[in-house]
């Protein structure tokens, strides 16, 4: 398998997942780790907020999404975010030094939609944070990004 960065154009620091541990046709497993170079560590709460996990399972969609393109033939072009629901966190922290296993599901492709169920557990399975999200994959990049910005600014 090739490296994360291969398929989202998130750099460090944003790029909070570190390695693909597995690719199916409709599921992505990622590795992530904990640090205090997480742009969304908080030293006053020993760890990244739970919150962040739409980040780590958003970053693992986008894998998916690499992915998807790949084995179509076409080039791989980012997603964006198009919606989060049922978001739920068993636990207030990803605290430091904790290992992280994040796996999304492609539950509906209609493209240019994708509906995806996500969890993120601990090195020894235990359940951290769930949730059922949606990514949208613009046809025309650079079309969706001046109509997101008409000042082009």
């Amino acid at each position: 398998m090739k490296p994360v960065a291969d398929y989202i154009p998130h750099q460090p620091p944003m790029r909070v997942i570190g390695e693909l541990i597995a690719a199916e046709e409709y599921q992505v497993v990622a590795a992530a780790s904990v640090d205090a170079d997480n742009v969304f560590f908080n030293a006053d709460m020993g760890g990244v907020p739970a919150w962040v996990g739409i980040e780590y399972m958003a970053q693992a969609a986008a894998v998916w999404v690499g992915l998807h393109c790949e084995r179509r033939g076409r080039p791989i072009a980012p997603a964006f975010l198009l919606s989060s629901r049922q978001y739920t966190a068993h636990q207030p922290v990803f605290t430091l030094g904790q290992q992280l296993k994040v796996q999304v599901h492609a539950d509906l492709v209609e493209e240019p939609i994708v509906a995806f169920t996500g969890k993120i557990t601990d090195d020894s399975g235990h359940l951290l944070v769930e949730a059922i999200f949606s990514a949208y994959q613009p046809d025309d990049l650079e079309a969706f990004l001046q109509q997101s910005d008409p000042e082009g600014g």
